[in-house]
């Protein structure tokens, strides 16, 4: 069991029971008016919006920030952060293209061990060494980085012989895109984590009141790794839906998804604090990003302004979310 440092007496907020925060609106709830108004905006701009083919740009978009942003949610819920999805979806993106051409349909488990076991590794540093996620997770999403430059420095192309396998991805199911359906899976495999096992639960009360999880008698250094196992685990089936799409693997490729992911979780109305959240607001979370970046670009807003709009709604996402009495102190 994990010892607490500075342990002592519960205050009269920690012997309160462990649950959700239920006090005001729902963030959620925000978040869904949010994507409804945005489409409305971006369709008022751009007939062409609600196209067939922008709406499947804008879903093969969403599900991988959706797959990454579910592992980096379980992370948030207990409060830490990942910051090494990036490193991690660029050297499992490599590594598995190479792992193709000569494992063959080997590669996608081996590929799966690879994030978990990177997953592992954060999570001890974490629970063992002490450091905190944020620098913890840094490092290691910056020696994953070095990694994938080092097994390929420039973009990597799976060969056409290898084009077979990748249907896992880019196939269809009577007519249904494989994409659509893997990210289904993934997001009910979370979904019942969360909801229904024991895990899920000890995953929220750590998040809500770590120090009296702790009393409780859950093991809060097991539930941490758990979550960040979790975490490398999506990124590293995030990494190979982003190669299959590509029909390549990059050592750059993930670090878009550092910040991206991140803004997916709270946008959705899951609190950085911890403790409130989960996979539906991820999914809510991961499309107004993604009908975001689409419909700007659809009506012709100014890249560089992009960023900007999207500063601004993590702010107001945050500031919606953030359960101040966990922080005796804003610094």
């Amino acid at each position: 069991m994990v010892e607490l440092e500075h342990e002592g007496p519960p205050s009269a907020q920690e012997r309160a029971p462990v649950r959700r925060k239920r006090t005001g609106i729902p963030a959620i709830y925000f978040a869904i008016v949010l994507l409804v108004a945005l489409v409305f905006l971006f369709t008022l701009g751009n007939r062409n919006f609600l196209s067939a083919y922008n709406l499947n740009t804008i879903a093969s978009y969403a599900a991988i920030l959706l797959v990454v942003g579910l592992g980096q949610m379980c992370t948030i819920l207990i409060g830490g952060i990942d910051l090494s999805v990036g490193g991690l979806i660029s050297f499992v993106s490599v590594a598995f293209v190479i792992t193709l051409k000569t494992a063959g349909a080997w590669a996608f488990p081996l590929c799966l061990v690879v994030g978990m076991i990177a997953g592992a590794i954060n999570g001890n540093i974490l629970t063992r060494i002490k450091i905190p996620s944020f620098i913890a997770t840094l490092g290691t999403g910056g020696i994953l980085t070095s990694l994938a430059l080092m097994v390929s420095p420039l973009p990597v192309d799976v060969p056409a012989a290898s084009y077979g396998l990748l249907d896992i991805v880019n196939g269809t199911v009577l007519g249904i895109p494989n994409l659509l359906l893997l990210t289904t899976a993934v997001f009910l495999f979370f979904y019942v984590i969360l909801r229904f096992t024991t895990v899920g639960r000890k995953i929220y009360y750590t998040g809500s009141n770590i120090k009296m999880s702790w009393m409780s008698g859950i093991d809060i250094g097991q539930t941490r790794n758990f979550a960040f196992v979790l975490s490398g685990l999506a990124a590293a089936i995030a990494a190979m839906m982003q190669s299959c799409s590509q029909f390549g693997g990059n050592p750059t490729l993930g670090k878009v998804y550092i910040l991206q992911s991140i803004a997916a979780v709270v946008v959705g109305g899951t609190a950085l604090t911890g403790g409130t959240g989960g996979a539906v607001n991820t999914v809510i979370g991961a499309l107004i990003l993604s009908v975001m970046e689409n419909g700007m670009n659809v009506v012709g807003v100014d890249a560089y302004f992009q960023q900007s709009i999207l500063g601004i709604v993590i702010i107001v996402s945050v500031a919606l979310t953030f359960d101040r009495s966990k922080t005796a102190m804003i610094k």
